[in-house]
């Protein structure tokens, strides 16, 4: 049998993320995936202008507008003057914010354990030799060189760069 050409492996994969994404989405009221997407963003990278979070977000100026308003909204997110620029304003993470992230990874961890229990030893000694691989795919998806963050993966990660 030969080797599935990479188009395979790529709509396997994307299927196979997309199912799980979906059933280890956190469950808090109204924030959307964006939402949360937004403030792991902040939590990343520390503090970021509007027009960064929605270049880095890949949304457009308004979208992310009204996702900062709604995280202000919630006591998630907070404006503060740029120092280095009087008419420019950066978004930060708030306690409640970083608290809430904190507590979603944990959910999401949670759920995803869950899911591999239908592994035995050997499915997951794979799925630990596939991670490698996987998170280059994910430093490339959100911009992040694979160098910049050596040895560093980036679940759960919250201190500023």
């Amino acid at each position: 049998m030969s080797e599935p050409s990479r188009e395979e492996v790529a709509a396997r994969l994307a299927a196979v993320v997309g199912h799980v994404a979906r059933r280890v989405r956190p469950a808090h009221g109204e924030l959307s995936a964006g939402h949360f997407s937004t403030l792991a963003t902040i939590a990343r990278f520390g503090p970021q202008r509007p027009s960064d979070l929605a270049r880095h977000e890949r949304v457009s100026a308004p979208t992310m507008t009204r996702i900062v308003s709604a995280l202000e909204a919630r006591g998630l997110a907070s404006r503060r003057q740029a120092p280095d620029d009087a008419r420019s304003v950066l978004i930060e993470l708030t306690p409640e914010g970083a608290r809430l992230l904190s507590h979603a990874r944990t959910e999401r961890t949670t759920a995803v354990e869950r899911l591999l229990d239908v592994l035995d030893d050997d499915g997951i000694a794979t799925v630990v030799a596939a991670l490698g691989a996987l998170e280059a795919v994910a430093h490339k998806a959100v911009g992040v060189e694979p160098a910049d963050v050596a040895g560093d993966s980036l679940v759960g990660r919250t201190a500023a760069r």
